[in-house]
């Protein structure tokens, strides 16, 4: 008959545990900004060089993309509590989003989104959508922006959105108003 240790019994019982139950592996890619809170299929998330289709709630980090293909849309909730609704085919970066500071900068490459983004009153608060074609920073604001063929669009349904072009020069459009940059 043989005599164990309890030290051997619990080795084996940690090691066992540790090959069934996989541990959490963090994101890679930065902190987190918020997450997917809805989605219609053809929705991708990129993180770095990883390409993978989007989940409801799958975390969105700092630096990911969100594409959308063709009758593919999704919600992304931020951290602070603004909303993004991304459209079909549409590309969108969330480069930077800190919900203590209200500092946030996105990218959209391509395509459509509408933002709802909550009232900044931090001071040095930030909220801005860049493009290739010019920026559009808000201040708790529900907009639209649509870059289609080198046209940026934007719609401001609530609140004020400074629309400014890449020789930034700059508009303030208030609610009920629209705006473009060729």
């Amino acid at each position: 008959m043989r005599v164990r240790s309890p030290f051997g019994s619990a080795l084996v019982l940690v090691l066992t545990a540790a090959l069934v139950i996989p541990p959490e592996v963090p994101a890679q890619g930065g902190q987190r900004a918020g997450q997917v809170s809805r989605l219609i299929p053809a929705v991708s998330l990129q993180r770095g060089q990883q390409q993978v289709a989007a989940a409801a709630q799958a975390p969105v980090l700092w630096e990911d993309v969100v594409n959308t293909q063709r009758m593919g849309r999704a919600r992304i909730s931020l951290d602070d509590g603004s909303l993004l609704n991304v459209g079909s085919e549409s590309s969108l970066r969330v480069t930077k989003h800190d919900a203590g500071t209200q500092q946030t900068q996105l990218e959209l490459t391509y395509g459509r989104m509408r933002t709802k983004a909550v009232r900044l009153a931090r001071p040095g608060s930030k909220y801005e959508v860049r493009t290739p074609v010019g920026v559009a920073g808000v201040i708790g604001t529900d907009f639209y922006l649509a870059l289609l063929n080198g046209l940026l669009v934007l719609v401001v349904f609530e609140g004020t959105v400074r629309f400014c072009n890449l020789n930034n020069e700059c508009v303030n459009v208030g609610p009920g108003n629209t705006s473009t940059i060729r």
